[in-house]
């Protein structure tokens, strides 16, 4: 009977390790994706400050008309 109960644990810890696997991944790969969208976003921010100086300089010059 002890025997039955400790095979029984036993596959039921391998079978939680193995979900946490699998857990893993998926982690892994949001985690990629998030990355991927602030380096986006990162980029986007940029390209908005370049156009915020532009528009800010050609302002300047209209006020200088």
């Amino acid at each position: 009977m002890k025997k039955l109960l400790i095979l029984c644990m036993g596959v039921m810890f391998v079978i939680a390790c193995t979900d946490k696997k699998k857990d893993d991944k998926k982690t892994e790969e949001a985690i990629q994706k998030i990355d991927s969208i602030q380096a986006d976003v990162e980029k986007d921010i940029e390209k908005l400050e370049n156009s915020t100086k532009e528009v800010e300089e050609e302002l300047k010059e209209l006020d200088n008309i």
